[in-house]
Parts: C-alpha cells; sequence; structure tokens
C-alpha cells in the first residue's frame, strides 16, 4: 500500500495541540523550580488583592502554555521517504530527527478518549539503540498510522519487491477477560504496601477517633461487649474499609489498562492492544527478542499464572531497564507454547517452568558465604556494639543471622539452569520465583570472576552478557563454568544467523 503523501511534507491533525498542551504542563511542572523567581516577583511587584493576583496568573500561564502548544503544532512537521521518516519540530529550537526503516523495531499507537472520538492516534518509533521511543506522529488518523505500518514493513523487508511478498494472515494468540482483570488485580502489591506506609497515619487516625469517643461517652459501651468493643469494631472497619478502597482502585487500573487485551502475531511482529480509555497498541519484531522472562509472585503462585516479558536488544548504559514487551497473566503451558514464536526457529524447545525438576543446582557454598559474610560478621559487629552501650539486650542484633540464613537458603533453593544445543534457562527468586530464556549464538560476552572465597572452594560465577542485559548464574563448579563458556562462545562465532 502507498502513501499518496509520500515525499512531501505533512503536518498532524490540529487535535495534535491537546498531547502538546499536557506535554507543556508536564514539563513546566517538572521544571517548577525555575519559574519561581518570576513568579515572587510577579506576586510582589503587581498591585492588588491575592484572588487578583492568582487569577491574573493562572490565566496568564495558561494562556502562555495554550500559545506554546499552539506554535508547537505548527512547526511540527513530517515526511515519509523511500526508506526513511523524518520529523522536524521547535520553534525557537530546531530539531530535526531521520529515522531509518531498517532501524524501526516496533511502531507502537496510543488512542485516548478524544483521539477516539476522533478517529486519531499517536505513533511512536522504538529504535534499535535507544532505551526508549526516538520520534512520534501526533494524532494522525489510523489509516495513517496502517499505511506507514506496512510500508515501514515492507520497505525494510524488501524494498524493489515488495509486490512479490507474501501476505500474512493476522493471528490471536491471547485474549484477557474479566476474570484476568482480577488476577492482574490479586496480584498488584501497591495496595498493601501502601496500607503499610499509611500505618503511621492510620495510627493517629486511630487515636484521635478514641479521643473522639472518649469526648462522647461512647467508650462506656465497651464494657458492654468486652470482647469487640466500639472502638475496635472502628479501628477494624476502617483498615478493611482502607484495604477494600485500595483493591477497588488495582481493579479499576486493571480494567483501564487491559480492558479488551489482545496478542497478536501479524508476520514476524508482535502485537498487543488494549485498554478501556485509552486504547495502546505496542509491538515488537521477533527477530529483535534477546530474552525471554517469566516472573511469579506470591500471588501469582496461588493463582497459577506468570508475567511473560519480551526484551529487545538495547545499547548504551540502560541496558538493564531496555525495551520490553509484556504478557500480563499467562500460564506455564501457554507460555511453553509462546517460546517457540518468540525465539528463533532453532530454539524454544525447553520448558521455562521454575518447577520442572531439570533444573541443575549451583553449589552450597553460595549459602555459606552469605551467611558468613553478610549475616555472621555484620551480626556479631553490631550486636558486640550495641552491648557495650546497652547491655545484654543488644544481643537482639543476632536476630540477624538466622535472617540472613532463611534468606540465603531460599535464594539458593531457587537457583538453578540448564541448558540444551542452543539455549540456556536461568532461574533465581526469593519469594517468588524469576526464570528467564536466552539464545547461545546471541550472546555478547561472557565473564568469569571469582572471589578469594570462592577461589579456596574451586569455584567461579558466571555471567552473561546479551545486548539486553545480563544474567548471572552464581557459584558453579571451575570445570562445569569454563566448559559451558567455551561451548556458548563455540556458538557464537559459529553461527550464520543474522540478529539485530
Amino acid at each position: 500500500m502507498k502513501d499518496p503523501d509520500a515525499g512531501n511534507w505533512q503536518r498532524t491533525s490540529p487535535a495534535a495541540i491537546v498531547l502538546f498542551f499536557v506535554t507543556n504542563v508536564r514539563v513546566f511542572t517538572q521544571n517548577l523550580w525555575q519559574f519561581l523567581p518570576p513568579i515572587f516577583a510577579f506576586l510582589v511587584a503587581y498591585e492588588g488583592g491575592l484572588a487578583s493576583k492568582v487569577s491574573f496568573g493562572v490565566g496568564g500561564l495558561v494562556l502562555a502554555l495554550m500559545t506554546g502548544s499552539l506554535l508547537n503544532w505548527l512547526f511540527f512537521r513530517y515526511q515519509i521517504l523511500n526508506d526513511s521518516i523524518v520529523i522536524r519540530s521547535g520553534v525557537f529550537k530546531k530539531k530535526q530527527i531521520d529515522i531509518k526503516f531498517d532501524r524501526i523495531q516496533g511502531i507502537n499507537t496510543q488512542q485516548n478518549p478524544l483521539y477516539r472520538l476522533l478517529d486519531l492516534v499517536t505513533v511512536s518509533f522504538d529504535t534499535a539503540g535507544s532505551s526508549g521511543t526516538e520520534g512520534n506522529l501526533p494524532a494522525v488518523t489510523r489509516e495513517c498510522a496502517a499505511v506507514l505500518r506496512e510500508n515501514i514493513g515492507t520497505r525494510k523487508a524488501d524494498p524493489e519487491n515488495e509486490d512479490d511478498l507474501p501476505v500474512t494472515a493476522i493471528q490471536s494468540l491471547l485474549k484477557l477477560d474479566w476474570r484476568d482483570m482480577l488476577r492482574l488485580a490479586a496480584a498488584d502489591p501497591r495496595p498493601l504496601i501502601i496500607l503499610a506506609l499509611g500505618g503511621p497515619l492510620l495510627e493517629v487516625l486511630v487515636e484521635n477517633l478514641e479521643l473522639t469517643m472518649d469526648s462522647m461517652g461512647l467508650t462506656k459501651f465497651d464494657s458492654l461487649q468486652p470482647e469487640a468493643g466500639i472502638g475496635t469494631l472502628m479501628v477494624v472497619s476502617i483498615i478493611l474499609a482502607t484495604l477494600l478502597l485500595l483493591i477497588s482502585i488495582s481493579i479499576a487500573g486493571a480494567f483501564l489498562r487491559y480492558h479488551k487485551w489482545e496478542l497478536i502475531l501479524d508476520g514476524r511482529i508482535l502485537r498487543s492492544r488494549g485498554g478501556l480509555l485509552t486504547r495502546q497498541e505496542h509491538s515488537m519484531d521477533l527477530d529483535k527478542i534477546q530474552t525471554i522472562q517469566l516472573r511469579q509472585g506470591i500471588v501469582q503462585r496461588g493463582l497459577r499464572r506468570f508475567e511473560m516479558t519480551a526484551k529487545q536488544a538495547v545499547s548504551g548504559g540502560g541496558q538493564q531497564g531496555g525495551k520490553v514487551f509484556v504478557i500480563p497473566v499467562v500460564t506455564v503451558e501457554l507460555a511453553d507454547a509462546l517460546r517457540p514464536l518468540l525465539l528463533a526457529p532453532e530454539s524454544g524447545r525447553l520448558t521455562q517452568d521454575p518447577r520442572s525438576n531439570l533444573f541443575h543446582p549451583i553449589s552450597r557454598y553460595y549459602m555459606r558465604s552469605s551467611i558468613l559474610f553478610v549475616g555472621c560478621v555484620p551480626g556479631f559487629i553490631t550486636a558486640a556494639m550495641l552491648v557495650a552501650g546497652t547491655g545484654l539486650v543488644g544481643l537482639v542484633a543476632l536476630i540477624w543471622i538466622p535472617l540472613v540464613g532463611l534468606i540465603s537458603w531460599r535464594r539458593w533453593k531457587r537457583a538453578g539452569y540448564f541448558h540444551d544445543d542452543n539455549e540456556i534457562i536461568c532461574r533465581s527468586g526469593l519469594l517468588g520465583y524469576r526464570t528467564v530464556g536466552l539464545l547461545f549464538r546471541k550472546v555478547q560476552r561472557i565473564t568469569v570472576f571469582q572471589s578469594y572465597y570462592q577461589r579456596r572452594k574451586n569455584l567461579v560465577s558466571l555471567r552473561i552478557e546479551m545486548a539486553s542485559g545480563s544474567v548471572n548464574i552464581p557459584y558453579l563448579a571451575y570445570e562445569k563454568a569454563i566448559q559451558l563458556r567455551d561451548y556458548i562462545l563455540y556458538k557464537v562465532e559459529s553461527s550464520h544467523e543474522v540478529w539485530d
């Protein structure tokens, strides 16, 4: 499909002014401290009451932001060429971005309620070598976005023979329903975290409530029901009501983000789309995927569900926080069925089920090292310092040692790995599980490092570095680690497959 406006400078819909206005407000808020001196000078110099100053100031600020948004839209242009898209922006500080089609790893769209009403979308581009979106087109038609996506995909594949390319049917891989929304809300730890952090505030509220009840003479009824006094019931009610409110917010957030969420395979492009008010669509080229991760928390273990993440190549210092494609809820059976699609054709045969008995454990000395250097040494030093100042009460610091021992045992129990001829699966975790699968031929570097304690036990740790981050396998036998390192390097050097 050809774009009739290809090669011509184009302007987005005037509705983009709304997006520019929101962006300008965000920038103003983030840099508010820079505007405090002129604001203070205005309040001092302007004659009139406080209400007049606030009204005039707010009105002037809104007018300035709206004017800036209009200018942003007027000076925003884009042009689609044969092998790239060029975006110009900026009123006083001009900026031009030239995005080559062969660098584009994903095309994402977002549609807020206003854009849905006007049938518009915002298109953003994920490119190789950047940790975020490099450019975006606000408020273009969905037809324009579809044409842009198709033309970019076609020109990347074969710009001279695009008419001969086979048409691949779009395949729906997964759809989330209302039960998945509840699972997502149940697995969200934020309500409990907020409740825990709000403990001091809740304590003050309870104390004020008790004082109020005392002044009203309501606590005298507690003697009639000593096992469930009015004060106790009200405190419990407040806690339960707060928790219920937080859970309701979490459920609402899950519906807002994942309503009618669907996972789609379009040729070699993986897409997801969903959202209640704001419809979002994300995409990732299957050939760009570096690692596949399954993560399972405590609640997800009870629900027997995982979060599945595909991470693609990113260069620079932000590798660990690189671009990811998230499938929020999967079963282990579905995850194993998706792996051959997400990874290269020669791989994807292994399972990332953390309960699999195929995982090889790491050395038990991992526990001893943590207990000795993280538990015993700091625990005894802290206890000795406290005993010198507070007496035997300071011995309570020794509880740190068994606590570290329990954590070390849990981490050792969950650590493991196994591999075949083409890929390796690494497992880790504390309360939950995390498994990461990667292809040998996409490894960029392997580092073998050894502490003094490990050297005495003939152990080493292995760090496998990818373009999307690194994976560590601690406390391996020296011979096994060197053998695994040499085999991975052999697979890298002998592979003729091309990847980005």
